[in-house]
């Protein structure tokens, strides 16, 4: 997305649940500036927290990034991002723990393990699962306060479930390869490949991003009926779709 299609996003959502949800604007970048500007704006249009990323592939010093999450925290509550598949550099608790006591540290979405969150958790500081496949395990072992969820988006039921009602080994067992189907490619190609089949979505994809190959759409049709139609998403039949139905776009 542009980025006034995600400030566009942004607002909406505040629009139509702003008064029911707490809606956290993913408003970061690798240039502070950038950062600066978003959030700035996704807080003009009522957005109640930042989601905040080290800098990506113009990567800084460890110092670096401590000043730059200071300067766009300074503007409003902020849930730090640690995602090192995606940045190349972890965010090491050093950085995340100078921060602890500043009223606008919402918490700390870690996709760097469970041994990372319940230091976090020891230590008072508020943090949520990256992982939807440790967020079980980061919950209820760990002391995670939820998971930042991709999955959620396909069952929101079952994950409102695993996360709040308690500890659910059987639960985790059996949507844990709907998960790995999801991230078999880089997200969100499975998940766009998923609303597509599910009906939720027109099978539009933009470029650079692809559907997942005939066969893993076969295979996410299996999943469905394993898991249960009527835990997904949406009411229409599930599909398998032909490659023909995608549509590619690389300019838009």
């Amino acid at each position: 997305m542009s980025w006034d299609e995600h400030i566009m996003l942004i607002a909406h959502t505040v629009n139509f649940f702003g008064e029911e949800i707490k809606v956290i604007g993913n408003t970061g970048s690798n240039s502070t500036r950038e950062a600066i500007h978003a959030t700035e704006q996704g807080f003009a249009v009522g957005m109640h927290a930042s989601l905040q990323i080290n800098p990506y592939y113009g990567k800084t010093s460890i110092d670096g990034m401590a000043v730059h999450f200071r300067n766009v925290m300074s503007m409003g509550p902020c849930v730090i991002y640690n995602v090192p598949a995606r940045t190349g550099q972890d965010i090491p608790p050093r950085v995340i723990e100078q921060f602890s006591s500043w009223e606008n540290l919402a918490g700390v979405k870690e996709c760097a393990g469970n041994d990372r969150i319940a230091s976090y958790t020891r230590s008072g500081i508020v943090v949520w699962s990256g992982n939807d496949d440790q967020c079980h395990d980061a919950r209820w072992d760990c002391g995670a306060n939820g998971v930042i969820s991709v999955v959620s988006n396909l069952i929101p039921g079952l994950m409102y479930d695993l996360i709040y009602n308690g500890r659910d080994q059987e639960l985790n067992q059996k949507l844990l390869p709907l998960i790995a189907w999801l991230f078999s490619e880089p997200n969100p190609i499975g998940l766009n490949t998923a609303l597509a089949q599910l009906g939720m979505i027109k099978p539009v994809f933009r470029l650079p991003y692809i559907p997942l190959d005939i066969e893993k759409r076969k295979q996410f049709v299996q999943i469905v009926s394993d898991i249960g139609r009527e835990h997904f998403i949406g009411n229409q039949e599930v599909r398998v779709l032909d490659d023909d139905e995608f549509l590619l776009l690389g300019r838009y």
